[in-house]
């Protein structure tokens, strides 16, 4: 249990991290110039994170690890200049969209491939699902070759960094643990990102205010986010995971980009107050009640876990989508967690 709780809270991390980038691509454009700055101090941000939380301790470090670390973080500064392409084509749930199909398909065909997971009947109809909900994004706007390019190697790219991660993770060689694999990756980064610059424009640029501001955010949520995954893939099947992750961070981006692209009408507004005051007292009431009902403590494991329904019924804000009538958005959805609900 407390494994897919990790999972989730990454799932609502990644959905944030694809703000802070959408926003830096906004003031800094999206040039390999701007790519190359925005992977630097995001990733002096992860390793200094990966520092912290190791306590300044990193262990087992192999070439295996460095070598997987290279690729990774190569993976990782290519899919931030084609994001920045993507984002001046696209809005963030069509972005989103691409980016985490790629990060569910490609692990979870090499999970199945070469991990001897197993493959079920519902997890190819959800797999399914989530490709009409691709081609459903793309008839609803006319996208051109340009932007179908950088949308497929947003796809690809963000579905190998799931696919390096599980390979380190999964591998019978010696290699460091998820914060010392972090650490390497954002290590390799700064350094190849740092070099290209000082390579191509004889100096590394220094960025602040806002722009250092979402570089940073970015690098939080990205980093935290995906050490919460690496710890997660010792224990839960990529098959499993992966899409667990991509049906999430779809519906957050999706919400996100609604309400950022939206007027929210006072109706809507007095309901989603209404909606966090309800639950705070909701979970205030609860948690008074497993303290203070004997019998309620005894099972609190189980009461728990089934009063995690009340922050996801909040969450699925179905009623801001019948407020905006996107009425399409909620049968997809539906359909797709219906049928997740079943692997």
């Amino acid at each position: 249990m407390q494994y897919y709780l990790l999972v989730s809270a990454a799932t609502v991390l990644f959905a944030l991290q694809f703000l802070f980038n959408q926003k830096f691509e906004e003031h800094r454009g999206n040039t390999l110039k701007s790519a190359l700055e925005f992977t630097l101090y995001k990733s002096i941000v992860i390793v200094v994170m990966m520092l912290i939380i190791s306590g300044f301790k990193i262990t087992s470090v192999t070439l295996f690890s460095v070598g997987l670390a290279i690729i990774y973080a190569a993976a990782c500064i290519l899919m931030t200049y084609f994001s920045m392409k993507a984002f001046a084509v696209a809005n963030l749930s069509v972005y989103s969209v691409f980016s985490m199909l790629g990060g569910m398909l490609l692990p979870f065909l090499a999970g199945v491939g070469f991990y001897n997971e197993e493959l079920t009947a519902f997890k190819i109809v959800c797999c399914l699902l989530i490709i009409v909900s691709v081609l459903l994004n793309l008839k609803g706007g006319k996208q051109s070759k340009k932007a179908f390019l950088y949308y497929m190697a947003v796809f690809i790219l963000n579905g190998s960094v799931g696919v390096i991660s599980k390979i380190h993770q999964s591998s019978e060689m010696l290699h460091t643990d998820s914060t010392g694999f972090m650490f390497l990756t954002s290590a390799v980064s700064v350094v190849i990102s740092a070099l290209w610059l000082l390579v191509q424009h004889k100096k590394i640029p220094l960025i602040k205010g806002k722009s250092l501001g979402f570089a940073a955010g970015y690098g939080i949520f990205n980093g935290v986010g995906n050490w919460l995954l690496l710890i997660s893939l010792v224990n839960l099947p990529a098959s499993v995971q992966y899409p667990l992750v991509t049906g999430g961070v779809m519906v957050f981006s999706t919400i996100i980009s609604a309400v950022r692209k939206e007027k929210l009408s006072k109706t809507v507004q007095e309901l989603l107050l209404i909606n966090i005051i309800t639950v705070l007292i909701s979970y205030t009431v609860f948690a008074g009640a497993i303290l203070a009902v004997p019998r309620f403590n005894r099972e609190k494991e189980l009461l728990i876990i089934m009063g995690i329904s009340i922050l996801l019924n909040a969450m699925g804000v179905e009623w801001l989508y019948k407020a905006l009538e996107q009425y399409s958005y909620i049968t997809i959805r539906s359909i797709i967690f219906k049928v997740v609900a079943l692997l």
